[in-house]
């Protein structure tokens, strides 16, 4: 009997533990996409819904769905003690959009029930901007905020290729659904379940005008001398120069899919040789080989400009992460020299190279070497193509608060001289990438409807707008904001969604 007794109370036990266990499951939550791609660019709709099961019947307050996006960062900092690591971090929420829900579209009483699936649709549109209370910090130039008020993609988030990005940069979107009620104890709200589902978002980004390279702290290079000697203890050739522009930026097509899209652009090295004497011939080329440099940039505070190399090494808050993809090589030796004799126009050329209000036109080749003599020189050019490796997945220029990610193309050319090796000149070219984003007369259109007309569209999908739109750090060296504008993208639609609200 004693045997019967203690059995019995061993399965009641686990019965207990059993409805203890199903009584504490969590609401299931799914997020669910209408035809769900890839990736998403400037203006495209986020529409959905959002499904949530119980296991049981669970009261609750609010349902919460929203749009973020969120920029984090970390630095290794060196130990002062040995076997100890650590470092400082960054958490920047730059987006927070929110879908609103309507009273009736809530059950009531507000008590999820087994057996059923609710659903909530929600529709987000990713704008074209961020607000200005994004970027309250300190800038040493309002175009530096205007950068950090662009929409920065995604990076370091899972995608089928590399993005490049280190560990200690990311960039999410992420659509997030969130249950909540009131706690018994104290009345405090209380998570009850969240879901998140990550967006892989490549914002419309235009092609900007060229960097500006000038100073001593360029990380650029757009023109190189060197001289040529004819051999061991046989004195100079003659001196060469090599310069280029800043090409045309790479630009992502909408779609992006890097295994079947090719992204190129060109770009030209202009050679001129000056000889010693008349009688000194041109050096012979040898290969020519280019590389793209990745570099991502990023800190554990505000920033105030746009990054350079030495900011890395000497402020301890900025930290750079580079990756060199090599993209060619090719032999330049049947390039063709031409043989040319000094013109008038020398000294306009040169005038004109270093200005960047001339409209004129750009000079057929470069101004003289300051070691050229007054005699006959020689010219050449060498069409260089650029295109992206398939296996990465390449995302464009950007600049944010907290992090950065710039490209340049390193262009290093061999040179056959008798005697002294193989030596080299190189060039080090800013290179942009943008993408495209929807066609211009899509914007037009859209731009073109009236507040009215743009609402009955919404109506018509029964497609509801979010309404909220916030910005805020992690630490205390800025603003936090209050939070109660639209974002650009939604202004319009402000006054007739709280009329309809009230």
């Amino acid at each position: 009997m004693s045997s019967a007794s203690s059995c019995a109370s061993s399965h009641g036990a686990m019965a207990s533990r059993l409805r203890t266990l199903a009584l504490g499951a969590k609401p299931h939550i799914n997020i669910v996409l209408d035809n769900e791609r890839s990736s998403y660019s400037t203006l495209d709709k986020l529409s959905g819904k959002v499904e949530i099961a119980v296991s049981h019947s669970t009261r609750f307050d609010d349902i919460e769905i929203q749009f973020i996006g969120t920029t984090k960062t970390f630095l290794e900092k060196m130990a002062t003690t040995p076997g100890l690591s650590g470092g400082m971090s960054a958490f920047h929420q730059f987006l927070k959009l929110r879908q609103p829900i309507q009273d009736s579209c809530y059950p009531q009483p507000r008590i999820l029930e087994p057996g059923r699936t609710y659903e909530f649709p929600f529709l987000f549109v990713v704008p074209q901007h961020l607000l200005p209370r994004v970027c309250r910090h300190e800038v040493h130039h309002e175009s530096v905020r205007d950068c950090h008020l662009q929409l920065p993609p995604s990076l370091g988030t899972i995608t089928k290729h590399d993005d490049l990005g280190p560990d200690m940069a990311k960039i999410q979107y992420q659509i997030a659904a969130r249950i909540t009620a009131a706690n018994d104890i104290d009345n405090t709200q209380k998570n009850l379940a969240t879901k998140m589902k990550t967006i892989h978002i490549i914002p419309t980004v235009e092609e900007q005008p060229p960097v500006n390279i000038l100073g001593p702290d360029s990380d650029y290079m757009l023109r190189t001398e060197k001289s040529i000697k004819k051999g061991v203890f046989k004195g100079k050739l003659g001196t060469l120069v090599i310069e280029a522009e800043q090409p045309r930026s790479l630009r992502l097509p909408k779609l992006y899919n890097p295994e079947q899209t090719t992204v190129s652009t060109v770009t030209t090295i202009k050679l001129r040789f000056d000889p010693v004497d008349a009688k000194s011939q041109p050096p012979r080329l040898g290969s020519l080989s280019s590389k793209l440099k990745v570099s991502t940039w990023y800190a554990t505070g505000a920033r105030m400009d746009i990054p350079k190399k030495k900011d890395s090494i000497f402020d301890h808050r900025q930290g750079l992460h580079s990756v060199s993809i090599p993209l060619s090589s090719r032999c330049m030796g049947s390039v063709e020299w031409t043989s040319r004799k000094e013109s008038a126009l020398e000294e306009e050329w040169l005038a004109r190279r270093d200005s960047a209000l001339s409209h004129q036109e750009v000079p057929k080749y470069p101004s003289p070497s300051t070691n050229y003599k007054g005699h006959g020189f020689w010219t050449a050019e060498i069409v260089v193509p650029v295109a992206l490796p398939k296996d990465k997945h390449f995302v464009p220029t950007f600049h944010s608060c907290l992090t950065s990610r710039t490209y340049s193309l390193n262009l290093s050319l061999g040179i056959h001289s008798a005697g002294v090796g193989f030596p080299s000149v190189d060039l080090k070219l800013p290179l942009q990438i943008s993408a495209e984003g929807k066609s211009e007369s899509d914007i037009q259109s859209r731009n073109s409807l009236t507040v009215e007309e743009q609402l009955e569209e919404m109506r018509v999908e029964e497609e509801l707008l979010a309404t909220e739109h916030r910005g805020s750090w992690s630490y205390n060296d800025l603003e936090t904001p209050e939070f109660s504008d639209l974002p650009p993208e939604y202004e319009a639609y402000r006054r007739p969604i709280v009329g309809v609200a009230g």
